[in-house]
């Protein structure tokens, strides 16, 4: 796998050179001669590579030789497209200055000379890319030398030392820190209550996985449970068997098992199958518990027909770092149990066992920060300190600032080794753009949390998701980011609608590897206090600039000539000014900086190549220049004071993503010329505009009139403003959203709308109706969300049979609210927030596709939903986040079959910890808590509530940045069960009379 990714990796990269070569430079027979023999080198290099990769790769994990091999040719693809981009930048630069009259008439010698100069630059360009091909051509010959010297190597070395890997089935625990555990107690009781049947469920065997990042203490946690009195006094029969990267996979792990249960002269067999029969002939009849520590997916689906459901309540318990592995094994009736990581006290604890002091709690603050719980990591801290003399604040604050350089392969203190490999593990699990995508983490500070699609739309605009494939770019990031979440390196913050991750941030200690990593290899240059006298004169592809900490000046363009991102957080001091000398640069990130002004613009708007770029609060007003990134794909203006917007912004021809909250110029609007140069822009289909997030609109001609045209269009939010006694303007929002929603039955479509009428008068949205389809086309809208005075629900909501999302938020929501919804057979999540409910009954039968169902109902006196047996069959998440709910409130969660979560309001934990209990499921139970708002002010810190678990943001559906903000700013603490965890919600929720409407888009 490793090695198809890598070499897909040079092939991609090859097939973009070879694409732009062919098209700009077939007539120049030298030329084409030299890159077709660097074609061939190329594809020599991807062939040993694959061969090399193979030999090196005979285990599971990766030999320091094959990673730094992987990293050159990281480097070598990274170069390759700098060669591509600096000769397309030649190009571009030298057509426009080539431009000009034919020559006639006055200026027309002048025009003549332009032209030479032009033919001569041209020249100059083939002749300068020529030398850097012969460049490239010598730097694979020189890797293609060192793959066949290292492979003879290896060959030599793999002849006279045969491997070798013995399958563990001893008593002893792999980890560090067994004896005396810390943070472990409450995990063990919720882990041996599993091990229980719920009262009234038919005895059948479990598969419980045990899943997280490695180092938080699975091991330790399965071992604590197999050895207690508890599990030994349960199962007679047992046994452990630590897998991790034997070669002996399938017959080893089953004669480690027989070893254990049987006998030893009971075995009598050698073989799989024998072992397999032996096996599954013992514990026919036998109640026993199996431990298999660090188990793969590929070893569960060899052995587990072994293990055949015999009515007794056996248990089998796995661990595994990977999350799908611990959903397949434990897919059906197991459960999943996945690891927090350590709060601040009990990290003290583990990191300075028996000597604390107010100097040495102040400075080693920071370092907490970075282990950020992992209970390895703080064994391998107090390991560390235990060599000193006596551990010390300064101590901690130097070990802080010098943590990466521990953690790399060579010169690392040797209290870091354990914590090293499994980090590299993890990293030598990436490779390719993948590799690219993972080190690419290290750009944003620790603990930020990040927003999946803005990463997403970064690597995209950076190239990190590019393939020799048919594959959809968009697929590939997407199928990269889920590898972060599936390897357990980045954590999810809070969830979508439909589950999938919307903010995740990176564990602390592998954020501190994977930018060290990046430092070293010069992928990222980087300035910040951990880092103050890093400048960017450097080699580095992206810039990474904290709180204007810049030292160094740059002198040349060429010093940043592979530059293809810069970011900068807090104040860009001169930082900003070396933005110019980023030619080539793709991504300008500017969003969190808080000292960017208008003047500054002037030169982003030269940046042809740019494809990502964000604002800050300091941006007022976009200039019409902007017309000169030609390139861009994403703008994102939420986060700025820009109301109006020029239509040469919306006129780029390469835009696919537009967020902010604007009309369009009203110069432009009054204007008929630029208004038909719009329209015939559109009506061109030249437009690539897919998402327009979003827009005002009013009885002005603006973006409501030009929908229509917008064939890529796929999401939508449109905020209305009041406009007085114009039929007129309802006519047009109803033409514009059935023009958007309507598609031809025979394409698979999917858009997403979002309307705001929270400045309307009542009953607004409710007055928006659609005609009716007409034959051969269809409503093709996802999702909707819906914000305002509703009275009743506008009447084309049940026109979109194939809805999967509905979102409405109202003062008021009734029983007819919701019988209109009855027919939307499709709905996956529904959200429903109001002030009050009024007669609200989910009736038998009713959703039957429902996964997620979410209340928010501001009013204690409110009455509260009613849910028939047989209503939701599917659900999985239920969120009653009401004021007014005492106890259970009559709700029967035990009916509904898959139910894993239900998120309610603190004052009811132990009930519904009670009715969890006897859920077959073991749902999840999660409390919304009041704080006080001071408490979030500060949200760079990482928790605002310090208890026994550490505080991290909690996994909640969201609706969207604007209906739903508070939700997504919810914090988990760790109460007293570990299956029951504890929002802190950072706004006070009190019970009033009046409910303001504005006040419901917050909740």
């Amino acid at each position: 796998m490793e090695s198809a990714a890598a070499s897909a990796l040079l092939k991609s990269v090859m097939g973009r050179l070879f694409m732009a070569l062919e098209k700009e430079y077939s007539k120049h027979k030298g030329l084409a001669q030299e890159t077709h023999s660097l074609q061939q080198d190329l594809r020599m290099i991807a062939a040993a590579m694959d061969d090399q990769l193979r030999v090196l790769g005979r285990s599971d994990a990766r030999n320091a030789v094959a990673r730094l091999h992987t990293e050159e040719m990281l480097d070598l693809s990274h170069d390759i497209e700098d060669c591509v981009d600096r000769f397309l930048h030649r190009l571009t630069c030298n057509h426009k200055r080539g431009s000009g009259s034919n020559g006639a008439g006055p200026g027309g010698a002048s025009s003549m000379v332009r032209r030479m100069a032009h033919e001569l630059s041209k020249v100059q360009s083939r002749s300068s890319f020529a030398d850097e091909i012969q460049k490239l051509k010598r730097r694979i010959r020189e890797a293609h030398q060192r793959v066949m010297d290292i492979k003879s190597i290896v060959d030599v070395i793999a002849g006279g030392q045969p491997t070798t890997g013995a399958m563990s089935s001893s008593a002893t625990a792999p980890c560090r820190n067994t004896c005396n555990p810390v943070g472990i107690g409450e995990p063990v009781e919720e882990l041996l209550s599993l091990l229980d049947e719920v009262e009234g469920e038919p005895e059948q065997m479990r598969v419980i996985s045990v899943v997280g990042f490695g180092g938080l203490g699975k091991t330790t946690l399965a071992r604590a449970v197999y050895d207690s009195p508890g599990a030994k006094g349960k199962f007679s029969h047992r046994a452990w068997v630590t897998i991790g990267t034997s070669p002996e996979r399938d017959s080893g792990i089953l004669h480690a098992l027989l070893q254990q249960v049987l006998p030893k002269d009971a075995i009598g067999v050698d073989g799989q199958h024998d072992l397999e029969a032996l096996l599954k002939e013992y514990l026919k009849d036998k109640r026993y518990l199996i431990v298999m520590d660090d188990i793969n997916m590929e070893q569960w689906s060899i052995i587990r027909s072994t293990f055949v459901d015999n009515g007794t309540s056996s248990r089998i318990i796995l661990t595994t770092t990977i999350q799908s592995v611990a959903n397949m094994c434990s897919h059906g009736n197991g459960y999943v149990y996945k690891m927090n990581t350590l709060g601040e006290e009990d990290s003290k604890t583990l990191a300075f066992p028996g000597f604390r002091s107010p100097e040495l709690e102040q400075g080693s603050e920071s370092l907490l920060g970075k282990c950020d719980g992992l209970p390895l990591a703080l064994v391998s801290v107090s390991d560390y300190l235990k060599s000193s003399s006596e551990p010390t604040g300064e101590l901690c604050a130097k070990l802080c600032r010098n943590l990466g350089s521990h953690l790399k392969e060579r010169d690392g203190h040797y209290s870091f080794s354990e914590l090293r490999k499994v980090l590299l593990d993890s990293y030598d699990s990436f490779s390719g753009y993948a590799l690219s995508c993972l080190l690419y983490l290290g750009i944003f500070p620790n603990n930020r949390p990040l927003k999946k699609k803005v990463v997403i739309r970064r690597w995209l605009a950076e190239g990190y998701a590019r393939s020799d494939s048919l594959r959809r770019e968009e697929d590939i990031a997407d199928e990269n980011f889920s590898k972060l979440i599936d390897q357990n390196i980045v954590q999810p913050v809070d969830t979508r609608n439909n589950s999938e991750v919307k903010t995740c941030k990176t564990h602390g200690i592998m954020h501190e590897f994977l930018l060290n990593k990046s430092l070293s290899q010069i992928f990222i240059a980087k300035s910040s206090r951990d880092h103050p006298r890093l400048g960017i004169n450097t080699n580095a592809r992206h810039l990474s600039v904290h709180a204007g900490e810049l030292t160094e000046s740059v002198e040349s363009d060429e010093e940043l000539s592979r530059v293809r991102s810069l970011t900068i957080f807090g104040d860009a001091g001169h930082a900003i000014c070396y933005v110019r000398k980023c030619k080539l640069i793709r991504v300008l990130d500017l969003q969190e900086c808080n000292d960017l002004d208008d003047e500054h613009l002037k030169y982003i708007c030269k940046l042809w190549h740019l494809k990502y770029l964000s604002f800050g609060s300091n941006i007022s007003e976009l200039p019409r220049s902007i017309e000169g990134l030609h390139c861009l794909e994403t703008l994102d203006l939420r986060r700025t004071e820009i109301k109006f917007l020029p239509i040469e912004a919306i006129m780029l021809p390469h835009l696919a993503h537009l967020f902010g909250k604007f009309m369009l110029h009203r110069d432009d609007v009054n204007s008929v010329n630029k208004m038909t140069k719009l329209q015939k822009f559109f009506s061109s289909k030249k437009s690539n505009l897919q998402t327009l997030a979003g827009f005002i609109t009013d009885e002005s001609k603006g973006f409501l009139q030009h929908i229509g045209h917008m064939k890529k269009l796929r999401k939508v939010k449109i905020w209305f403003k009041h406009v007085a006694g114009s039929s007129n303007y309802i006519a047009d929002l109803s033409q514009a959203i059935q023009e958007f929603t309507k598609a031809p039955i025979d394409r698979d479509i999917d858009r997403s709308l979002s309307l705001d009428s929270e400045e309307c008068p009542e009953n607004f949205l409710s007055s928006l109706d659609l005609e009716t389809c007409s034959e051969g086309s269809k409503y093709a809208l996802r999702s909707l969300k819906l914000n305002g005075e509703l009275h009743r629900l506008p009447p084309f909501v049940t026109l979109l049979s194939g809805l999967t999302e509905l979102c409405i938020s109202s003062a008021t929501l009734t029983q007819g609210h919701l019988s209109a919804l009855i027919n939307l057979n499709r709905l996956l999540y529904l959200k429903l927030v109001a002030y009050k409910l009024v007669n609200f009954e989910i009736k038998h039968g009713a959703f039957p596709s429902l996964r997620r169902l979410c209340f928010v109902v501001k009013s204690v006196t409110s009455a509260l939903p009613t849910i028939e047996h047989g209503a939701l069959p599917n659900l999985i998440s239920l969120q009653l986040l009401c004021q007014g709910l005492v106890g259970l409130s009559g709700i029967e969660i035990k009916h509904m079959k898959y139910l894993k979560e239900v998120t309610i309001n603190s004052g009811v934990a132990i009930q519904w910890e009670q009715a969890a209990k006897n859920h077959p499921n073991r749902p999840k139970i999660l409390i919304l808590r009041k704080v006080n708002p001071m408490e979030s002010e500060e949200p760079e810190r990482p928790c605002a509530i310090r208890e026994q678990r550490k505080i991290s943001v909690a996994q909640t559906t969201s609706l969207d940045d604007g209906l739903d903000s508070s939700l997504n700013k919810m914090r988990l603490s760790k109460p007293s069960s570990s299956r029951l965890q504890v929002f802190v919600h950072p706004v006070v929720i009190t019970a009033t009379e009046a409910a303001p409407q504005s006040s419901l888009a917050n909740l």
